[in-house]
């Protein structure tokens, strides 16, 4: 295996240091994966959670805790039905003001 962005990776690891593991393995998923030009992953929680071997209650919950502590956020344009999908914030990217995406969708 060989990680094409480490220095990004280990960056994000460094600026959660001070989170709970759970919460970090949710941010780097988000992070690692495929996302749209305004850094949305298109992905449901049950899918992001069977990735990682989490059951998709404890996901949620997780997640919830991220978006009440300013690392990840609701994009308000992607939304179908009651599906919601979600974005790293700045505090996360380490961006001021600016979602970056580590990845593009291909």
């Amino acid at each position: 295996m060989n990680i094409e962005y480490r220095e990004e990776v280990v960056d994000l690891l460094r600026r959660t240091s001070d989170l709970p593991p759970l919460q970090r393995i949710v941010i780097l998923l988000y992070a690692s994966k495929d996302q749209t030009d305004t850094g949305t992953v298109p992905e449901t929680a049950a899918a992001m959670a069977e990735d990682v071997g989490m059951l998709p209650q404890l996901f949620t919950r997780v997640r919830r805790q991220l978006i009440e502590g300013g690392w990840l956020e609701e994009d308000p344009d992607m939304r179908i039905g009651k599906v919601r999908y979600y974005r790293l914030t700045a505090k996360a990217t380490g961006e001021p003001g600016n979602v970056v995406q580590l990845r593009s969708v291909s």
